[in-house]
């Protein structure tokens, strides 16, 4: 939902994105949220952004919340309502399968 880069460099921060949204599919707890979403202002700022890392934090801690239907929430890769909690070793094996065949 944000630009992958800049004008001049359009996939500049687009690897930290990815990360981040696999993250989001994948769910999880309350913490691994705040740390997926830390891990995506550190990524962006590494790059050169760190204005651009913050609009991006605010933007998915306001709206990636877990209980709003949208297709970019926390957990999305799971059926609505999902809400936070810890990935059970069924959910774990299927990520692990999917990321196996290539879909990170």
């Amino acid at each position: 939902m944000f630009p992958d880069g800049t004008l001049q460099h359009q996939q500049l921060w687009l690897k930290c994105c990815t990360a981040h949204d696999f993250d989001y599919w994948q769910g999880g707890s309350y913490k691994q949220r705040l740390d997926s979403d830390k891990r995506l202002k550190q990524c962006v700022a590494k790059v050169g952004q760190p204005q651009i890392a913050e609009l991006m934090l605010a933007g998915v801690r306001v709206g990636g919340s877990p209980y709003f239907p949208t297709t970019y929430r926390w957990g999305y890769g799971w059926a609505y309502p999902r809400g936070y909690k810890a990935l059970t070793p069924d959910e774990i094996q299927q990520i692990k399968a999917l990321q196996f065949k290539g879909f990170k």
